[in-house]
């Protein structure tokens, strides 16, 4: 039996959401496999984190991620970059404040040893 490879985009898409799936099911593991270390997260107040930052954040309970409905899904790639625009319902705690936040994410992502990692994160509300 022939195993369907996955096209860059799908390839793309898989691993954004595998980090929406490791923010709601606080598997640090998994967001330390698809988020590149030296990656940027830029929240929605305009502060910047890094990876390691955001982790801690998360591990503190600062940051606590319950549930995400996807809206809107775009990716485009070109050679080993790639750019995702999204749009999630989230619901979440961050800072003692829960919401169901209507955020859009920026998000470029790098292939990087054959993987695709991300790199970059832009949160802002729509």
């Amino acid at each position: 039996m022939k195993v369907k490879q996955l096209n860059a985009e799908q390839q793309v898409a898989k691993v954004v959401r595998q980090q929406v799936k490791g923010m709601i099911n606080d598997d640090q593991e998994l967001l330390s496999q698809v988020i590149a270390p030296d990656a940027q997260f830029i929240h929605i107040t305009g502060k910047v984190q890094s990876r390691d930052e955001w982790l801690e954040q998360i591990k503190r309970g600062r940051m606590h991620y319950y549930d995400s409905k996807e809206i809107f899904f775009q990716a485009s790639v070109e050679e080993d970059r790639s750019l995702v625009i999204m749009r999630n319902e989230l619901d979440a705690r961050i800072y003692g404040f829960r919401n169901v936040w209507q955020l859009q994410s920026r998000v470029e992502l790098q292939k990087r040893n054959d993987q695709w990692l991300i790199t970059r994160s832009e949160a802002s509300m729509y």
